[in-house]
């Protein structure tokens, strides 16, 4: 992860950085469908970054189903995204702690000091009873509104810790002499979420993102505070101008689906290939719920393929926008969700490009393009990477390199129908050779691309010829 450069200038560290021209356009054969969220929840492991592949694995994880934070909209959203994996991120301030419970022997004594496994308010209840299994031992159930969590048998108090050891819930903190006495429930304390997250808890997470350097798209958990999302917004610029190429999925309130305006204005603030903006909602949701669907999309599509058109597995858009609305909402970089018959689609797959920078173009506009664009940047950095570690920056090295990438990467995304044939890659002229414009030092090496993107077909016209 290297970044952009200006012509005639040079870097101080180690890297390959890449100059993306509006004339060049890429797609890769880089994996993708990584996606990053974070969320609040009762449950799970707090302030790390883990990777999740199923539904009901995050469920299991973060409680993701039964919680009333936020990990639930990110359970009810992503995965019907079709993601490849998901970065999960479960926040907690310092406050968050784990529950307690104390188990006592029938001298009165401490037997059992249990904690629950996560930081955690989870009304658990540890009960103990007479084993069914082994004469003279003790069996402690755990349960959760009554529902059985866990049961652990054992004739020992060693033997009943060791086995608590391996549970999924909760763990022994310290132990006594003695198997604990029977007692009908004793509710484990003291145990708080962390759940009081501010800036700086969303801020801790793209932090983690940004080291971590493999997602392919990002949104939070369903916020709609401009004030976060503007840190997000000067995150996604910074880090993207640095090499992690990742996009950031945005969306607004309740009351986007009622006016344009607000979700348009938006959009055009942002103006970047890298970020996306919801405008509207579907079955119920906000715009900012449904960008945690969009970021997963964005982050899975094939590079081959648009987003544009694509049926969605929601019901029914909360307010159908007009034609007209859809025309300005396309103008001003907004994604909107639309209903044709009784299917629910994303109307067009855009990015809120819409006034290009230099060496830009509107065609950058379109989630297709630049996800195209991120990836063939990322792999090149990454071939160069490699390729550096082994090769003297001869005239020779540099022209076996820009052919193997020509022969070995270029070529295959012509046959997957990403780029059109007749592209090449080879040395910048405007270095090296008898013509060059600019001086390179012993240990730069710079090189220059020449593509033609596949784009997918989204508008046909037809002109009928009528006889009589």
């Amino acid at each position: 992860m290297a970044g952009t450069y200006l012509e005639g200038t040079s870097k101080i560290l180690s890297g390959v950085y890449t100059l993306m021209r509006a004339a060049v356009e890429y797609v890769s054969l880089g994996a993708r469908g990584t996606v990053a969220y974070p969320f609040t929840s009762n449950w799970g492991p707090v302030n790390q970054l883990k990777t999740v592949l199923y539904g009901s694995e995050f469920d299991k994880l973060y409680n993701a189903k039964l919680t009333t934070l936020t990990a639930f909209k990110i359970s009810a959203h992503a995965f019907k995204g079709k993601p490849q994996r998901v970065l999960a991120w479960r926040m907690a301030t310092t406050s968050a702690k784990k529950g307690t419970c104390v188990l006592n022997a029938a001298s009165e004594q401490m037997a059992l000091t249990l904690e629950t496994l996560y930081p955690s308010d989870r009304a658990f209840v540890a009960a103990v009873k007479d084993s069914l299994n082994y004469a003279g031992g003790k069996m402690v159930e755990i349960t959760e509104n009554s529902r059985l969590l866990a049961r652990f048998d054992a004739p020992t108090l060693e033997e009943l810790a060791i086995k608590i050891g391996y549970s999924d819930h909760i763990r022994v903190t310290a132990k006594g002499t003695s198997l604990p006495v029977n007692t009908a429930g004793v509710s484990f304390t003291g145990g708080n979420n962390g759940s009081a997250i501010t800036v700086e808890d969303y801020g801790d997470f793209m932090t983690a993102i940004e080291a971590d350097g493999k997602a392919n798209a990002f949104t939070f958990d369903g916020i709609s505070d401009e004030t976060i999302l503007a840190v997000a917004e000067e995150f996604t610029k910074r880090v993207r101008s640095e090499g992690f190429y990742v996009t950031w999925v945005r969306g607004g309130p309740a009351d986007w689906d009622a006016g344009r305006e607000a979700a348009d204005q938006a959009s055009t603030n942002c103006n970047h290939r890298g970020i996306v903006n919801v405008g509207n909602g579907c079955d119920g949701y906000t715009a900012a719920e449904m960008a945690i669907f969009i970021a997963a999309r964005v982050a899975s599509i094939p590079l081959n393929r648009t987003l544009t058109d694509e049926v969605i597995d929601y019901n029914a858009v909360n307010k159908q926008p007009t034609p007209g609305e859809r025309a300005v909402a396309k103008e001003n970089g907004t994604l909107l969700f639309m209903m044709e018959g009784t299917a629910c689609l994303i109307d067009e797959g855009v990015n809120t490009l819409v006034n290009p920078m230099t060496d830009e173009v509107k065609e950058m506009g379109k989630v297709r393009i630049n996800n195209a664009l991120d990836q063939i940047s990322h792999d090149l950095e990454v071939f160069g990477n490699e390729y550096k570690k082994t090769r003297s920056n001869t005239a020779a090295a540099r022209q076996t390199y820009a052919s193997t990438v020509e022969d070995t990467y270029l070529k295959a995304l012509v046959t997957l129908e990403v780029v059109q044939p007749g592209y090449y890659y080879r040395e910048d002229p405007q270095y090296h050779g008898t013509d060059a414009v600019f001086h390179p030092k012993p240990d730069e090496a710079f090189f220059y691309a020449d593509l033609t993107p596949v784009d997918s077909m989204e508008r046909i016209y037809q002109k009928i010829t009528l006889h009589f």
